[in-house]
């Protein structure tokens, strides 16, 4: 059994990294690589795009899990890049379009490796290496969404340290495929529909006709006490109350302690309930890069067990 810091998204900002690496006692040793005495980091994902020193994380990330003082999940933003970097066997199409809203967003990890293909192939074949969660005796840890069902059903199709492959790859990012479903869950968040004729708008001023939702709540009654959006959108959402089967979409208060990133919260470091956490507070959009603390044995989360960097 192992003690481990989970950190959340970096996003290709070194200088917290390094900033938050120190402030829980990792060192440089004298093979070049992080690590610590008795911990190791659990990495949530999403290392690259917005930050412009995402080579610099990549190495970082990718040393310490090749010497084992570090594990890593899969992000939505690597599976993004493994998807737009990779073409249809048969229509020879990317599986991720290169629209400008998709361009806008992966640019800064083009504009990092755009001179040397090598070097982006290698981080590519890296990014296949990254399970898209993980399982361990008394935690879990996933980038979005932790949901039994769509990760029991992908089980079989992923190899041993649930990885994906490229048929995989394929499948998931055809959006008439069911994996594709899957992968917007696990990767992404979980999303129900809001009662028929209701609307919102988002940040861009999109009419949204589903929700993303508080998939970790076993209090919720209403679509609005369910509802993942922005504040300003909250008024929005109807209090229609949910259906006895949405209400069995959330995370039993009796499962073992689960981790996860990618969500943009704000403001002071907090868990969900005691057996959930966030890790995700916004470091690419000047917020803080935060770790939980957490040690084998380990009861109840705790608020204490948090640390930051802004």
């Amino acid at each position: 059994m192992e003690n481990y810091d989970i950190i959340g998204d970096i996003h290709g900002f070194v200088a917290p990294l390094k900033a938050l690496l120190a402030k829980l006692g990792y060192t440089i040793n004298s093979q070049g690589y992080y690590s610590h005495p008795n911990r190791k980091v659990i990495f949530l994902g999403d290392f690259i795009d917005r930050g412009d020193t995402q080579k610099e994380v990549l190495e970082i990330v990718m040393q310490m899990v090749k010497y084992k003082s570090a594990l890593a999940i899969m992000g939505n933003h690597e599976f993004n890049a493994l998807a737009y970097h990779a073409r249809h066997p048969v229509t020879d199409k990317p599986l991720r379009t290169h629209s400008d809203n998709h361009n806008n967003q992966h640019q800064a990890f083009l504009d990092t490796y755009q001179n040397n293909p090598d070097e982006l192939q290698r981080i590519l074949e890296w990014f296949k290496t990254l399970p898209l969660f993980l399982e361990l005796p008394e935690l879990r840890v996933i980038h979005a969404c932790w949901n039994q069902q769509a990760i029991d059903t992908i089980k079989p199709i992923l190899d041993k340290q649930h990885c994906l492959n490229n048929q995989f790859l394929i499948d998931a990012t055809d959006k008439t495929h069911p994996y594709n479903d899957i992968i917007e869950i696990l990767l992404k968040g979980m999303e129900i529909d809001l009662p028929e004729g209701v609307y919102f708008k988002d940040s861009y001023g999109y009419a949204r006709s589903r929700i993303r939702i508080k998939w970790w709540s076993t209090n919720a009654k209403t679509y609005q006490d369910y509802a993942l959006v922005a504040a300003s959108a909250m008024d929005q959402i109807p209090q229609t109350l949910l259906t006895e089967q949405q209400k069995k979409m959330t995370y039993a208060d009796t499962e073992i302690p689960v981790f996860f990133g990618h969500y943009w919260f704000s403001g002071q470091p907090n868990i969900q309930k005691n057996n959930v956490a966030c890790l995700d507070y916004s470091i690419a959009k000047k917020g803080k890069l935060v770790a939980y603390c957490w040690n084998q044995g380990d009861g109840d989360l705790s608020n204490e067990r948090f640390v930051w960097v802004d």
